[in-house]
């Protein structure tokens, strides 16, 4: 049996009404943009998301990619001293 979108959408607009607080239903996007944050956090490379969102554009797939500048933090290197 194949798993269509109002299956999914109906899935999840059950689960969000349970949610105390969550007045608005976002839609299913929710899902694309909780998969793109957390696929690269987990070794995904960004055309991988891509490929699996079906986006053509990189550009595009970073929009939902966002950077975790709390894990980026753990890895960046300091700032150089300045010399007189």
């Amino acid at each position: 049996m194949a798993v269509s979108r109002g299956l999914i959408g109906a899935a999840m607009r059950g689960a969000y009404a349970q949610v105390e607080g969550c007045t608005q239903w976002p839609g299913t996007h929710v899902l694309l943009y909780t998969a793109a944050a957390r696929l690269p956090r987990h070794g995904a490379r960004l055309k991988e998301v891509a490929d699996l969102l079906g986006h053509l554009s990189l550009d595009t797939t970073a929009i939902y990619a966002k950077v975790d500048l709390p894990a980026l933090a753990t890895v960046a290197l300091p700032l150089p001293e300045e010399q007189p």
